[in-house]
């Protein structure tokens, strides 16, 4: 479909590494506010701040955290200005907006559309990863009016059962190294609140912030570090 091309085109010339298109129907309930397709969009990390953050350098990954999240929320406002302009209804789910339960969970969680888009799987640490860049991503939404043509549906995981590696190295211990498969809930493979609360200590004890920043998963996974080449 040419439309689909278009915003792929656009949002690539704009600098997404990575762009995907969703179909909200196939979640069977109205989770997205009327809208019935959704455009993912990604930004990767650097390999310095991957590989500084494994060896222990938090300083470098925090800063593309917060610049990569400036720069999506660009990247979204301006994907649903594109549509607009082009006669569609849109909304893009900036970050700001999001609303979460005291479980840390969103009624329409980016990474369902991800999956739905076919980018990638849910890793045991709870978080996307994909082949062209593991789990070195962050990614936003667009929701539209607008028909798409979209990926084909990932729902099954590509972590081997027997790796561990997050798990091992996860500070909180919020891993328990089960493998997602679609349908199943976050809370029987990863715990969000273990997770957040040593991220926060994490942040403070290497960077003296009052912040939930840790990526040692992403910095470990072996995903990550066969696309990054370290």
């Amino acid at each position: 479909m040419v439309l689909t091309k278009e915003i792929n085109s656009f949002l690539l010339n704009k600098g997404a590494n990575i762009v995907g298109f969703a179909d909200l129907r196939l979640l069977g309930t109205n989770f997205s506010e009327n809208f019935n397709f959704g455009i993912v969009i990604g930004l990767k990390y650097s390999k310095k701040a991957i590989l500084n953050n494994k060896n222990g350098n938090l300083n470098q990954y925090y800063k593309e955290f917060n610049e990569l999240n400036k720069r999506l929320d660009e990247l979204a406002t301006s994907c649903a200005d594109f549509l607009e302009d082009k006669g569609y209804s849109s909304s893009p789910q900036l970050r700001n907006q999001i609303k979460v339960d005291d479980n840390y969970s969103s009624k329409l969680p980016y990474k369902t559309l991800a999956t739905l888009a076919g980018l990638g799987w849910i890793g045991k640490c709870g978080l996307l990863v994909t082949k062209d860049f593991g789990s070195a991503i962050r990614i936003i939404i667009v929701l539209t009016n607008a028909k798409l043509d979209c990926g084909k549906p990932i729902e099954t995981s590509s972590c081997p059962y027997t790796c561990n590696i997050c798990k091992n190295i996860c500070p909180g211990n919020a891993i328990s190294g089960r493998v997602w498969i679609k349908g199943i809930e976050r809370d029987n493979f990863y715990n969000a609140n273990s997770c957040s609360e040593s991220a926060k200590m994490y942040a403070n004890e290497k960077l003296g912030v009052n912040d939930t920043i840790c990526g040692l998963c992403i910095s470990n996974c072996p995903f990550t570090r066969k696309s990054l080449k370290y």
